[in-house]
This record gives C-alpha cells, sequence and structure tokens, in this order.
C-alpha cells in the first residue's frame, strides 16, 4: 500500500501549487483526509511532495486520525460536543500535545505550526495557551501565532 495515500490530496483544487513549500501548518477542521496545510497558499501538501518519510506520514495520519474525530464530534453537536470542545482546545491534552511535538519533528526538514482549534464564538486569543506569551497578531491565516510554541490559532 502507498502510504502517501493516506494524506493524499484528493483533487488539484486542493492542492497546494505554490513553487515550493516553506512551511507548513498541521491543521484539523477543514474536513479533509489531509492536516499538512501550506503555510502561505494554507491548501494540502502531498506528504511525497516535501519527502516525508514513510514514519513521519504513519506519524502525521496517526495524530490526525483521533484529532479530527474530535472535530466532527464538536461539528456533530450532539451530546460530545462539549467533551470534544474542551479536549480540542486544552493545550495539555493528549491531542495538543501530540501535534506539538509532531510540528517539532516536522520543524527539523521544514517549519511547522500547530493550528489549534478555535470555536468562533468564543473571544479570540490574545495569549498563547501554552506559554502565556502575546501573540503575534501580523498572521496571514488566523488571528495569532506563538512562534516559539509552533502554534498558530
Amino acid at each position: 500500500m502507498d502510504v502517501y495515500a493516506k494524506l493524499r490530496p484528493w483533487t488539484d483544487i486542493e492542492s497546494c501549487e505554490c513553487d515550493s513549500v516553506e512551511s507548513l501548518f498541521l491543521l484539523v477542521g477543514l474536513l479533509t483526509d489531509n492536516p499538512l496545510h501550506c503555510g502561505v497558499c494554507r491548501r494540502e501538501v502531498d506528504p511525497e511532495r516535501i519527502e516525508l518519510t514513510i514514519e513521519e506520514t504513519e506519524a502525521v495520519a496517526a495524530w490526525y486520525s483521533p484529532a479530527n474525530a474530535l472535530y466532527l464530534l464538536w461539528l456533530d453537536s450532539g451530546e460530545y460536543e462539549d467533551y470534544a470542545k474542551a479536549r480540542l482546545l486544552d493545550p495539555q491534552g493528549q491531542i495538543n500535545c501530540a501535534g506539538l511535538k509532531l510540528a517539532a519533528t516536522l520543524s527539523t526538514r521544514i517549519p511547522t505550526r500547530l493550528w489549534l482549534f478555535r470555536d468562533t464564538d468564543d473571544s479570540e486569543p490574545t495569549a498563547c495557551p501554552v506559554c502565556g506569551a502575546g501573540l503575534n497578531l501580523e498572521v496571514r491565516w488566523g488571528t495569532g501565532c506563538c512562534a516559539q510554541c509552533m502554534l498558530q490559532m
């Protein structure tokens, strides 16, 4: 089996077309099968294009499966909505800790940030939920970032 197929964009419309991928987001919440998104265009990045190893690709897929499941539980707005939201927002929770570790691993090759879940019904964050420092609000995507903690919001 082609391990890259687990994260490959389904169509060309979803695929990053930048000349080179300069940075990545690990992103949950766009209803795709691929959490690897270009830091410039925010489209999906094929793991083979950035030469992820089989182990790295498997690690991304293994992290994304439960992260996306929590997102879908929250999106369903049923009895698990509050539980899923709490897990997605918890910077010390299993999903976000694993995502940060994965971002650090991928950053040895290409700068990578974990895009933290945010419910748009909540107020916009002003400080990093991990280190407490003020966010850099000058971002192309989202509401801010903490470069030290490798987070995007």
